[in-house]
């Protein structure tokens, strides 16, 4: 471990305890769950244990622009990793993908929505080296019990599953910086984590953050006591968080030397602002929580909260961003504006989410419009992202991941490109078949299925096999395909109810854990009112 270190990580003069800890845990075959402070080093716990294991290790993360930090990082340290995320483009994509099976990196950094991609898995197949470690960063992402919830975080176990499938038998290792009690419980029996392998850092409640909570009649007067706030702390790097990109852009416009951050700026202009708050370029950044987890800015000496979480966990994982490292930035003052009516519109929102019984009607009906059990529904992954349940559409994105949770729906295959649009170098029997299906309009491989006998599974499987080959010429860049098998005419009314009292405890749980924030306001001793709320050390 120390060799590793000195070679490697040269400016880094010894590992913590609990860092030597996580690492023992994980050399020994344990999966393992650590609860670890904002800019405790949980990066260089994976990093250093996957120099210590033989093969390539799997890190899911979240954050795109940190995974290219990361990376560069790494292979200027000597030590090849790479990243595969949406913000390559498709032909870079494959590209890296095909090449896989040629290169040995150390580290393979993926966003959560890859796992379940067919084209990753087949070079993860097709890949002649052993995966021995999985790690799951930000893992307070993964439970509908955590405030972060994303439904992509919920390919993971069904991804470990694929690993064991195709030999692999990795280590999971999961880390965040805060993680309450219930979603913690969800973890460790998902991913069959022994209690005496979680470990939970002494100093989760860092003593740099001094917290601040203030009480206003209207949202008009939160604009002033920001500015009162930041001058009379003399603060240098300002990062405020909103819950909406109009609220962003809006703010940014009304102080100066400022920017917004959001998801929906390009990838290049998301890194451009990134880079210039990092270099001090910008004092005040406006952001949702896009931007946040794992972003490595260490001297931000302000956390403000123009508009409120949803809970303790939230807010702790906010501020936290503040102050990340104590020789550069020794305090971080950290504001949070609040009203009575903040808290009842949040709630509000809470309850809009829980899926009602026409929602999850309306969208089994989208998916299966014929009723018919082993109906395929041939999806462009554009019409799944524009249902997320913004204007008035089904909520799609939350649903596809519940109605396969509850094997109403299975996905069977995904491709880019519609069988007439990919063509292949010498084409196969198979393929040529294929192509000889169809006609005039139609174009797809629920209809190639039809009159083939092929299954769809099979079309597709053969499509990967020959593209590792390279026999495939072309793959178009734009037209992702997603094939969804209905295993049910209808949502049987025992499934409906089980789904409809789950999303109600969920809401119920997300109600208790607003409540508890706004004690929170009002409370003397802060800090250890949030070390029992989140089950962690105080003292």
């Amino acid at each position: 471990m120390d060799k590793m270190l000195k070679m490697h990580f040269s400016d880094i003069e010894d590992l913590y305890d609990y860092q030597k800890n996580v690492l023992d845990s994980i050399l020994e075959g344990n999966n393992s769950l650590a609860i670890i402070p904002t800019g405790g080093g949980k990066s260089l716990i994976y990093q250093l244990g996957a120099m210590m294991l033989e093969g390539t290790t799997i890190v899911i993360s979240p954050l795109k622009a940190l995974m290219q930090e990361q990376v560069d990082d790494l292979n200027s340290r000597g030590i090849e990793a790479i990243a595969i995320n949406s913000d390559m483009d498709f032909q870079t994509q494959r590209k890296v993908l095909k090449d896989l099976g040629g290169k040995k990196p150390k580290l393979i950094y993926v966003s959560p929505e890859r796992l379940n991609n067919y084209y990753f898995r087949s070079a993860l197949s097709y890949m002649e080296r052993k995966i021995p470690l999985v790690v799951i960063d930000e893992a307070h992402c993964i439970s509908q019990w955590g405030f972060d919830f994303r439904p992509d975080y919920s390919k993971i176990k069904p991804f470990i599953n694929f690993l064991e499938g195709i030999g692999h038998n990795p280590i999971t290792l999961a880390l965040t910086a805060t993680l309450s009690s219930q979603p913690r419980k969800g973890i460790i029996q998902e991913f069959n984590i022994d209690k005496k392998n979680m470990l939970i850092e002494d100093n989760v409640i860092r003593d740099n953050l001094v917290l601040e909570f203030k009480k206003v009649e209207k949202d008009e007067a939160k604009i002033g006591e920001i500015r009162e706030f930041i001058d009379s702390k003399d603060l240098k790097k300002v990062l405020v968080y909103t819950y909406s990109r109009p609220k962003c852009e809006e703010l940014a416009s009304q102080f100066d030397n400022s920017d917004f951050f959001h998801a929906r700026l390009s990838p290049d202009g998301k890194l451009n602002v990134y880079k210039r708050f990092k270099n001090g370029d910008i004092r005040v950044l406006f952001a949702t929580t896009a931007f946040g987890m794992g972003m490595n800015i260490p001297d931000i000496d302000g956390v403000i909260h123009y508009q409120i979480p949803e809970s303790i966990e939230e807010y702790y994982q906010h501020v936290g961003r503040g102050g990340r490292d104590k020789e550069i930035c020794p305090l971080c003052h950290c504001l949070f504006l609040w009203s009575d009516k903040n808290f009842d519109v949040k709630r509000q929102r809470i309850e809009s989410r829980t899926l009602k019984e026409e929602e999850l009607i309306e969208g089994f009906q989208w998916i299966n419009p014929r009723n018919r059990k082993g109906f395929v529904k041939e999806l462009n992954s554009e019409e799944l992202w524009r249902n997320d349940g913004s204007k008035g559409t089904i909520n799609l994105r939350l649903m596809v991941p519940v109605f396969e949770k509850y094997k109403l729906i299975e996905i069977v295959g995904e491709i880019n490109g519609k069988p007439k649009s990919i063509t292949f170098k010498n084409p196969t029997k198979l393929w040529n078949k294929v192509l000889s299906s169809l006609s005039g309009i139609r174009n797809s491989y629920t209809y190639a299925e039809k009159k083939t006998g092929i299954k769809i599974q099979e079309i597709i499987n053969h499509l990967y096999e020959e593209e590792f080959k390279g026999n495939i010429d072309k793959i178009p860049a734009m037209e992702k395909l997603i094939m969804i098998k209905v295993n049910s005419d209808v949502i049987p009314e025992e499934v409906k109810e089980a789904i409809l009292k789950e999303s109600k405890e969920i809401e119920k749980h997300k109600i208790s854990m607003l409540g508890m924030l706004k004690e929170l306001c009002t409370e003397e001793n802060k800090e250890k009112f949030i070390a029992e709320r989140l089950g962690v050390p105080y003292q």
